[in-house]
């Protein structure tokens, strides 16, 4: 049996407000299909994966002294997360997320703000659980704190994990520091310039990191180890109801099994399913699986070959 890990997360956590609607207006009116309240945030939900898929979790972060800050932590704790190191700014409001979801399709548009909330800082970590983990995730926010923290877990052998899905201030200093990188297409496009998922892939390895992927979204990931092009196509699921969240899932579950010792292929299998399975619900974490689940729909999946596919070019503007 596999052993149990233990993975922590700093960055971005708010409260998501989700409405399923026929169409995405455009100055036009339409009603509500379904809706739903939940908290979200890329780094949060990554760790909500892992700790669903059973890993040992704590999370770092900065909410309001509102009743959505209040929402927010409630929703962590109710997880099994370990909430000490979310800090509750006096007189600040919390951060949130807006998303309209297209019934039909399951794709979503997402307006968000980051609240006003002073950032953490780095003394407000706590070092000795972050040198006793097995894997520390981020997610660009947080920068300075995560800065900070990967630096700590880097001197003491642990892997730091980075959700590159924002071209934040400091993301260069953060992807140096990171031994796994898995971009979203967008920001591999416009991070490398490379419009060519493979060659992004490459440049986003660096000497010293262990591997980089980039998620390709409807068309699986594809991932590079410094010698091999690894693709995994996706995992098909009788219907998709939500996206949202789907890409953070990825990267929770993809931190639990390489934490766990599990090959980069194998993880990257492992990540589709559960990110997949997601998105069957509505909600950002609702549909995430445990290990259980996860493993059973994986048997359908195991044997598929992550070969190097044909580069693919994709249409995105340089930055």
């Amino acid at each position: 049996m596999k052993r149990t890990p233990t993975i922590i997360g700093i960055g971005y956590c708010g409260m998501d407000y989700l409405c399923v609607l026929p169409h995405i207006p455009l100055d036009d009116k339409v009603e509500i299909v379904e809706s739903l309240i939940q908290g979200g945030g890329p780094a949060i939900t990554a760790i909500v994966a892992a700790a669903r898929l059973g890993a040992d979790t704590a999370f770092f972060g900065v909410v309001g002294a509102d009743e959505r800050g209040a929402q927010i932590v409630r929703g962590i704790a109710a997880e099994g997360i370990d909430t000490a190191g979310v800090k509750v700014r006096k007189n600040t409001e919390s951060p949130a997320g807006f998303c309209w979801i297209d019934q039909q399709s399951g794709k979503r548009s997402i307006a968000w703000t980051r609240g006003t909330a002073r950032p953490l800082t780095p003394r407000e970590l706590c070092r000795d659980q972050i040198r006793a983990c097995d894997l520390l995730h981020l997610d660009g926010h947080q920068t300075q704190a995560a800065l900070a923290a990967a630096a700590v877990a880097r001197k003491h052998g642990v892997c730091v994990s980075i959700d590159a899905g924002t071209l934040v201030p400091g993301i260069d200093a953060l992807l140096a520091l990171s031994d796994i990188v898995i971009a979203s297409e967008p920001f591999a496009a416009r991070y490398t310039g490379s419009r060519s998922p493979e060659t992004a892939v490459r440049r986003l390895f660096a000497a010293g990191r262990r591997f980089a992927g980039v998620t390709l979204g409807k068309h699986g990931s594809i991932g590079f180890d410094g010698t091999r092009i690894l693709h995994c196509p996706p995992f098909e699921v009788p219907r998709v109801v939500d996206t949202t969240g789907a890409g953070d899932t990825y990267h929770g579950a993809f931190a639990f099994a390489a934490a766990q010792g599990r090959p980069w292929d194998a993880c990257m299998r492992f990540a589709t399913v559960v990110a997949a399975l997601k998105c069957t619900r509505l909600g950002g974490r609702t549909g995430i699986p445990d290990l259980r689940t996860a493993e059973r729909h994986l048997k359908d999946f195991a044997n598929t070959r992550c070969d190097a596919p044909r580069t693919r070019a994709v249409r995105h503007q340089k930055a």
